[in-house]
């Protein structure tokens, strides 16, 4: 009994760190847009079975990163600028839906939770840690759209957090940019919204804050291409 837990809690851990190295390297253009992703080479390379590799393909597929095709395997969609927009609308319709929710309901050790998200944040500025910025930067809206106590907003959440993760946690560029430290007092803001229990003024910072978060994410893809275009030189 405790022998097959073992296995299938390695087999998580197999599958989420093939799923992070391929949703990188899709983002990082290293998987081309129309690239066949073959699991018998994907598993040789990871040093696994096949089994993490299909796990991560269907996640990937959720996602919108990869698609699958009958009889014929898994292909790479990519990531472009138009489908950073579409992700940042829906993205703005859920989370505005689960603060008006969760600002009525907010409780102390709850704030206090945010708080400490926030505080992370800092560091990882300070430090110029973009992953450790953009992991807090996830779970502090994970919170505010689980917090709203709607199961269906946080499945329709979900799948766009971990694309919106990985940009910003990519890119070293993003830690320079001025908008950065905004970004940080942009959750500060909305603390101190939910914590005076107004929903007026949630929405409103909360509206404000993830419209200049989508220029961070555009700049952090332009860094990114940028980045490729002068290896390529």
């Amino acid at each position: 009994m405790d022998e097959s837990r073992s296995e299938v809690m390695h087999s998580e851990a197999l599958w989420e760190r093939v799923v992070i190295a391929l949703r990188r390297a899709i983002v990082m253009g290293e998987l081309a847009p129309g690239s066949h992703l073959k699991e018998p080479l994907l598993a040789q390379h990871f040093g696994v079975s096949r089994l993490p590799i299909r796990e991560a393909i269907v996640q990937l597929d959720r996602e919108g990163l990869v698609r699958i095709e009958p009889r014929r395997g898994a292909f790479v969609v990519g990531v472009t600028a138009q489908d950073i927009s579409d992700t940042y609308e829906c993205r703005l319709m859920l989370e505005l839906a689960a603060i008006r929710r969760t600002a009525a309901r907010c409780t102390v050790e709850a704030i206090d939770n945010l708080e400490a998200l926030v505080k992370r944040m800092d560091v990882a500025v300070a430090t110029g840690q973009p992953q450790l910025f953009a992991a807090n930067d996830t779970a502090f809206h994970r919170m505010i759209v689980t917090l709203s106590g709607s199961r269906a907003l946080v499945n329709a959440w979900e799948p766009a957090a971990p694309l919106i993760e990985t940009i910003l946690g990519i890119s070293e560029a993003s830690m320079a940019s001025v908008e950065l430290p905004a970004a940080v007092d942009g959750h500060r803001k909305i603390i101190r919204a939910l914590t005076a229990h107004d929903v007026t003024e949630a929405v409103e910072v909360l509206r404000v804050h993830l419209t200049s978060g989508e220029g961070l994410v555009y700049a952090a893809i332009r860094s990114i291409h940028d980045g490729q275009e002068t290896l390529a030189r």
